[in-house]
């Protein structure tokens, strides 16, 4: 090979190399973006990752946030008390003073209390826009509760209020918010599953008895804290209730209870149980109606007004109530005859026990309710309305003698005395509200079935309790 043609090939060599460098140097510049764009989809996506868990975690407190702070706020409502012969349009009202008082000096609130305006209550109410905390994570929330005016409720008319609980985490725009409506409704309906409750002792005997279709209906309920406050000589058809755990009753060979004589009477006795409320009277609604002064010797009274210190007694033959009979107090008042009662006997609020607060029915006794008088200008539908008691007479003593049919509502009294063959087929309860208790001896017996509503006049305790399906996830 001549020198030509070696220096031909040597060059034909180097530049071999050096397109060999040049791809070498290419490739190693692609490689370089492709793993530095994969490291930037990474660092995206692991960025991206992080933001959405971090939206999802603070989307997640708000709304356990707005879960607890519900939950909190129900807490709150059902302690709530007010009595259930408020105007309706101070409900709101009295939901705002409670819920001030029982928030004053919570730790949760930081110093704020509730507010309210118009026909809304701020929980809390502040100009500085203040969340109530839930944990020391950030989880806080605030509630409003809205006046919605009436609505209907198992059947009764009730007052509703629509909570809005708004939940978030540290302050973020990310919020969450439930509602929910609330109604006022009866704390406890309880009194009226007993056929028979007093605070007082009880003492039955005779050859009648306590009677009703179950063992709830037919029973008696005493409170008393004495040592025996249960003497049974007779028959009750359903269970004895002692709210004295240490209370003993007194059962004669004779006495059957719950359904048996035997020893498995005992099975029927029942210590120890919860108190239930006790309700108030009302006459108020009554008073108006009570349009004609009571005036001696009439055969019929309707629509009567009996003054304090009267003291009437109504003899010489059988005696027609018709509609309200209000009666002041102090008032002893004798029925020698039968009575017939189409409506209601009502004492005014405020009257004592005493001697000289008493009712006594010397012939017996038949009752129907308000609901049965006719519809004219002397019982109007606001007076009809009025239905379910037949003797409201807080601070009264009340004995019946003679034969009764036929008591159509419930009675209230400071103590009942059952003789001869008084008594009858009561539908509705009988309350003794005082310590005189409950007697029944002779003959007397009392056929008790539960009443369809609550009756006119009787004052419960109302807290604001939750209605169901009304849970609802909202815009905040």
């Amino acid at each position: 090979m001549s020198g030509i043609e070696i220096l031909n090939h040597a060059r034909k060599v180097v530049n071999q190399r050096r397109r060999h460098k040049g791809v070498a140097a290419l490739m190693a510049m692609l490689y370089l973006i492709i793993f530095s764009t994969l490291a930037l989809g990474f660092y995206t996506a692991v960025t991206t990752s992080a933001q959405i868990a971090h939206n999802d975690e603070r989307a997640m407190v708000a709304r356990v946030a707005a879960e607890s702070g519900l939950q909190f706020v129900r807490y709150q409502l059902n302690q709530v008390a007010f009595p259930s012969n408020t105007p309706p349009e101070k409900i709101l009202k009295e939901v705002f003073d409670d819920l001030s008082a029982q928030t004053l000096y919570s730790p949760n609130m930081g110093g704020h209390t509730v507010a309210m305006a118009g026909d809304t209550i701020y929980f809390p109410g502040s100009v500085d826009n203040y969340y109530i905390p839930i944990d020391g994570n950030g989880a806080e929330f605030h509630a409003t509760m809205t006046d919605m005016g009436n609505g209907t409720y198992l059947g009764r008319t009730v007052r509703v209020l629509k909570v809005k609980v708004v939940g978030r985490h540290r302050g973020s725009k990310m919020a969450r918010a439930i509602e929910m409506d609330f109604v006022g409704d009866y704390k406890t309906l309880s009194i009226f599953d007993f056929g028979i409750a007093t605070r007082g002792p009880i003492n039955i005997s005779g050859s009648g008895g306590v009677f009703g279709p179950n063992s709830l209906e037919g029973s008696v309920l005493t409170t008393s804290m004495l040592p025996t406050p249960v003497t049974i000589g007779s028959t009750v058809a359903g269970d004895l209730y002692l709210t004295n755990k240490d209370g003993s009753v007194s059962l004669s060979n004779s006495a059957s209870v719950g359904g048996t004589k035997g020893p498995d009477k005992y099975n029927h006795v029942q210590k120890g149980v919860d108190q239930p409320e006790f309700p108030t009277v009302d006459s108020a609604p009554f008073l108006p109606f009570a349009t004609n002064v009571y005036k001696p010797g009439l055969s019929v009274y309707r629509n009567t007004l009996v003054p304090a210190n009267t003291n009437p007694n109504f003899s010489g033959g059988d005696t027609t109530i018709e509609g309200v009979m209000y009666v002041k107090y102090p008032n002893q008042l004798k029925f020698v005859s039968k009575v017939i009662i189409k409506g209601v006997i009502i004492v005014e609020n405020g009257a004592t026990s005493g001697p000289s607060n008493t009712i006594q029915f010397g012939g017996g006794m038949d009752a129907y309710g308000m609901d049965t008088l006719p519809d004219s200008s002397d019982f109007p539908d606001s007076m009809r309305k009025l239905k379910g008691s037949v003797l409201l007479a807080p601070g009264f003593s009340v004995s019946m003698r003679g034969s009764s049919g036929t008591i159509g509502g419930t009675m209230l009294a400071e103590s009942f005395d059952f003789g001869g063959g008084s008594g009858g087929i009561v539908k509705g309860n009988i309350i003794g509200i005082g310590a005189g208790g409950f007697n029944l001896g002779g003959s007397a017996r009392v056929d008790r079935s539960r009443a369809d509503e609550i009756p006119s006049g009787i004052i419960l305790t109302v807290t604001m309790k939750p209605k169901p399906n009304t849970y609802l996830e909202v815009l905040p």
